[in-house]
């Protein structure tokens, strides 16, 4: 990734993207393999095999968006590619947070935290990798500045 404007592999963003994305995929496999156990953990438990199209249906949907946040850190978009993703990627788990939170308000706090948690991490992941562009710029603008002044 050498492009410039872009998250290279020796960043620490671009590993919390990375991580990011495994963890996305982790939570899919497992409404996939262990679906009522995960809808359990997701905040809103399922109790019969006709609820598995929705559950297999949330694990698709994790594994893509992870598959998808690898796909960008691996072809190394630039930075505003890849935090504008991540902030429209969010509303996933806001729309968790609200759908567990209107289905069993408060009954549920750990699994409000982890999908709160989720949103905010990711908007703070976001705000780093577009501010870290924004830096980079200001370095390279200084840089050629220092370069003319000394000609």
């Amino acid at each position: 990734m050498t492009e410039q404007g872009c998250l290279k592999a020796t960043s620490v963003l671009f590993w919390l993207g990375a991580l990011l994305a495994v963890g996305i995929i982790f939570v899919g496999g497992r409404f996939l393999f262990d679906p009522f156990a995960a809808a359990r953990d997701f905040g809103v438990p399922a109790a019969h095999n006709s609820t598995l199209a929705y559950l297999w249906t949330k694990g698709t949907r994790d594994i893509v968006s992870g598959l998808l946040l690898i796909s960008l850190l691996c072809l190394g978009v630039r930075r505003a590619v890849l935090s504008t993703f991540i902030f429209i990627a969010t509303l996933i788990p806001l729309a968790d947070f609200l759908n567990v939170y209107i289905n069993v308000r408060s009954e549920r706090p750990r699994a409000l935290l982890i999908h709160g948690g989720t949103a905010v991490f990711m908007i703070i992941l976001a705000s780093l990798i577009l501010h870290g562009r924004r830096t980079e710029g200001n370095k390279q603008s200084a840089a050629v500045n220092e370069i003319r002044r000394t000609a």
